[in-house]
């Protein structure tokens, strides 16, 4: 398709489409003439990636680069673009480490450790881990239960809802298969697997936050209906 049909097909103007070609962030197309290109499924889901980062998350210019620029990097897999937009949509950069009063970095939660032996996760860096660490760090000094126990009794509800969640983003009926560059295993480009990604935290985030809204306001008005003594 020529760019305007790729305007009308993608729901993104042609100045936007430029504007990403200028930035790096989408690749170019195969050029038809001296000033004309066609475009394909790639550019497609490349805006479609864009759209949802910039609508769902207000992710920046600049931070869409960075993973565009992971995702268009044949020795980067697809962990590496993952990670990248987890980042993003937790709205955290590469470094959350929590410091103390003097400027020095605060030792990890010691729950964070404890909970990851418990489900038998691995124990490497991540940004969730960092943000987590200095979630913990916060609940401590509001006073708020922020122990072992508590920790894996969110995690482990968690580990079904991301098993859950993974398998919905590789899973989804009607993929096409794989295209050049899109080698996950899955049959489906990693663009649209980040872009699941992010949708799907955000979407799925939202949800666990209502649930627990409503059984919240569900068990207090069983408690109030409760013959009191």
């Amino acid at each position: 398709m020529l760019l305007a049909e790729l305007a009308e097909a993608s729901g993104t103007s042609t100045a936007s489409i430029k504007f990403y070609r200028r930035e790096g962030l989408l690749p170019p197309g195969d050029r038809v003439t001296a000033t004309r290109q066609e475009y394909g499924s790639r550019h497609m889901e490349r805006l479609q990636l864009i759209q949802v980062l910039r609508e769902l998350v207000d992710a920046p210019i600049a931070r869409i680069g960075r993973l565009t620029a992971i995702l268009d990097d044949p020795d980067q897999g697809l962990l590496p673009a993952l990670a990248e937009a987890q980042r993003i949509t937790l709205g955290v950069g590469d470094e959350e480490d929590p410091c103390a009063s003097d400027g020095t970095r605060a030792p990890e939660h010691p729950s964070i450790a404890a909970m990851l032996e418990h489900l038998g996760w691995p124990d490497v860096p991540s940004a969730p881990r960092q943000a987590l660490d200095s979630l913990l760090h916060s609940l401590d000094a509001w006073g708020a239960p922020s122990g072992a126990e508590v920790l894996i009794g969110y995690a482990e509800p968690m580990q079904r809802i991301a098993r859950a969640d993974m398998a919905w983003m590789r899973r989804l009926p009607g993929d096409a298969p794989a295209g050049p560059g899109a080698d996950n295993g899955s049959g489906t480009s990693d663009d649209v697997l980040v872009m699941r990604a992010v949708a799907g935290t955000v979407a799925y985030d939202r949800l666990v936050q209502l649930l627990r809204a409503l059984g919240h306001t569900s068990l207090s008005v069983l408690e109030d209906r409760s013959p009191r003594p």
